[in-house]
């Protein structure tokens, strides 16, 4: 949050570097950090047919019927659609030129093919009748299938079997006061299964639409539409299917607002494609994940980042750029909750990936996502206890106003904040330029962080709390911003942090029973080498920060106080990871930039002299380790 005010407060900011030209190898013993763990998701259903699952209000489960396309052939009734005309075998069918429509319950199998045909079925509301689509091009000027009434009906793909089924591209049809609008629309429960094929041209409006619950539990389905491909009012719930959507809005919906168990989306497993000209997968509460394997894409996809469009002066501080427009273009959205659980999910979004108007929650999965706005936005909590998180382009990579991360692999690359604890809906967050906002907090209590930011890297508007894992920040040339920045100061107590990036405005991490060290040194280029060496020539840590930098900041548990450290720039070390990290191994070459003797707990050379917070005013000592604004 630093960034619109470094105009201001550059006046104020006094740079020291420290630097020497002594070079050398040092060598250490090869130990890689053990807080990094490794995730596998999975594609595979977590729901099976007969378990019931629940989470808090929502029924996620799945009938047994659901996912059973089995039918008796000999105990159906058939219906043969010709080009102008149908045919079918019982009187439970009344036909009308190529109009059909079906009115008890029971098993009816529909082949043929038609330009201008129609199935509507009108049944007892006890009634559950099956649809089985068996070679069937079913073309019409209005709605192709509705269901007008019924318990619940069921769409069954016949196996080895091409289906498809469009409406026309301009027409009015109700069912007393609801507008039909969907080639394929239900005002009954709605649930597809089977192994066959099926394509459904949304050519007015929506794909297929139910007023009630919408089950894809198998097939192979394509969806083409005008607008929704996908949308159930009351819920969505998805496994064992192959879908391919192309839609002209939203890809998947759930718009129940008005009762507080619906308006849920539930994907257990299934390969999923989306090409969305709005919001991936939307649902007004829960939006919930737990396997299968989901690409999508919105709008035009990420693009270039959207920089600069979050503040300005005339606003204030905004938490969130996030708004219920129409023009929402996210891939993930929930009114509520998104909860991930597994699977592997793949994103190219034009606006957020994942967005939730309250929490986020992720435990497993592999997500891998680039975005022209944030990455994960969440306007009040987002909690990370696993998986393996690649946001490869994003605005703000994290934001919400709580952060808690306590396991997973995580990369993030930002325009501007890596992790940003400001949250909050759209507009200004109540605070002035100077004060901290204690109720928000960035915490840390394991797992594995990458993060490179050209804004702040980690930023929190009140705390940032570290009691684990392994966070490593290439933050900022920008002397405007900091690798660290927390409005209400920074404690850690575990784990290890190293912060890289431009002394300006940097800031330390304060240690609490571990010690930190924050040092200004003299200008390395980016891809350089930063190691931290102990006076046996050990190496403590080693870190490659991708941009030019002039302040470090290291703390792990093997730094102790009394001890004498180097810090050595350049050379390179057999052990570090992909992204350029170590707790051992041997750096050969290098130069010693500066040398360190551990008198305390915490070590400050340099860097913001704003420090120890900016709460209320421009009080506290200059140059005092801890918090910044």
């Amino acid at each position: 949050m630093k960034k619109l005010f470094c105009a201001i407060l550059s006046a104020l900011i006094i740079s020291t570097f420290a630097s020497c030209s002594d070079t050398g190898t040092t060598t250490g013993s090869a130990a890689k950090s053990s807080n990094v763990s490794t995730v596998s998701a999975t594609n595979t259903s977590t729901a099976s047919a007969a378990t019931k699952l629940t989470d808090g209000e929502f029924d996620l489960s799945f009938s047994e019927r659901d996912g059973d396309s089995s039918y008796d052939e000999s105990e159906a009734v058939k219906i043969t659609f010709s080009d102008s005309s149908a045919e079918a075998s019982s009187s439970s069918v009344s036909v009308s030129g190529s109009e059909v429509k079906i009115t008890e319950e029971g098993t009816y199998i529909i082949s043929g093919s038609s330009s201008n045909g129609k199935i509507t079925v009108k049944a007892d509301d006890k009634a559950k009748v099956q649809l089985v689509l068996n070679g069937l091009t079913l073309e019409s000027s209005g709605s192709a299938i509705v269901v007008e009434s019924g318990d619940k009906v069921f769409i069954t793909l016949a196996d080895g079997t091409e289906n498809t089924v469009s409406d026309g591209s301009s027409y009015s049809e109700k069912i007393g006061e609801t507008n039909v609008d969907a080639a394929v629309f239900s005002k009954s429960d709605l649930s597809i299964n089977g192994s066959g094929k099926l394509t459904v041209n949304g050519n007015y409006k929506h794909g297929i639409v139910s007023k009630d619950d919408l089950v894809i539990a198998g097939g192979e389905i394509t969806v083409n539409s005008a607008s929704a491909a996908l949308e159930g009012k009351d819920s969505v719930k998805i496994k064992d299917a192959t879908l391919t959507i192309k839609a002209g809005s939203d890809g998947i919906r759930s718009t129940n607002t008005e009762k507080t168990d619906k308006g849920f989306v539930y994907i257990a497993g299934g390969t999923i494609k989306i090409e969305a000209e709005k919001d991936g997968v939307q649902a007004a509460s829960l939006l919930r994940i737990d396997g299968g394997s989901i690409d999508i894409k919105t709008a035009d996809g990420a693009g270039e980042v959207k920089s600069g469009e979050k503040m300005g002066f005339n606003q204030g501080f905004m938490s969130s750029y996030d708004t219920e427009e129409s023009d929402s273009a996210k891939a993930l959205k929930a009114q509520k909750t998104v909860k991930i659980t597994g699977g592997q999910i793949n994103i190219d979004s034009s606006d957020d990936a994942i967005h939730a108007n309250e929490s986020v929650i992720i435990s497993d999965g592999t997500i891998t996502a680039k975005t022209g706005d944030d990455g994960i936005h969440a306007d009040s909590t987002l909690t990370i206890d696993g998986g393996d998180i690649t946001i490869s382009q994003s605005y703000e990579g994290v934001e919400a106003g709580e952060i808690t991360v306590n396991g997973g692999n995580i990369s993030v690359t930002a325009s501007d904040d890596g992790f940003n604890a400001g949250g909050g809906d759209s507009g200004s967050d109540g605070h002035g330029m100077f004060d901290a906002d204690t109720s928000k907090s960035l915490t840390f209590n394991g797992g594995y962080v990458y993060v490179n930011s050209d804004g702040d890297g980690l930023d929190s508007n009140g705390y940032l709390t570290v009691t684990g894992g392994v966070i490593l920040v290439s933050g900022p040339e920008n002397g405007g911003n900091g690798a660290l920045d927390a409005g209400a100061g920074s404690t850690i107590t575990g784990g290890t942090v190293i912060a890289i990036g431009s002394s300006g405005m940097a800031e330390s991490i304060t240690g609490d029973g571990q010690c930190s060290i924050m040092t200004d040194i003299s200008t390395q280029s980016g891809g350089t080498l930063c190691s931290l060496v102990d006076s046996n020539g050990n190496v403590i840590a080693s870190f490659t920060a991708s941009k030019q930098y002039t302040n470090v900041v290291f703390s792990t548990p093997d730094i102790k106080t009394g001890e004498t450290y180097t810090i050595v720039c350049g050379g390179s070390n057999s052990e570090t990871d992909e992204n350029g990290y170590a707790t051992g191994g041997t750096v050969n070459g290098g130069s010693e930039v500066t040398q360190i003797t551990m008198d305390s707990e915490n070590y400050k050379n340099g860097g913001s002299q704003m420090g120890g917070g900016m709460n209320g005013g421009m009080g506290g000592e200059m140059g005092a380790p801890g918090g910044g604004f």
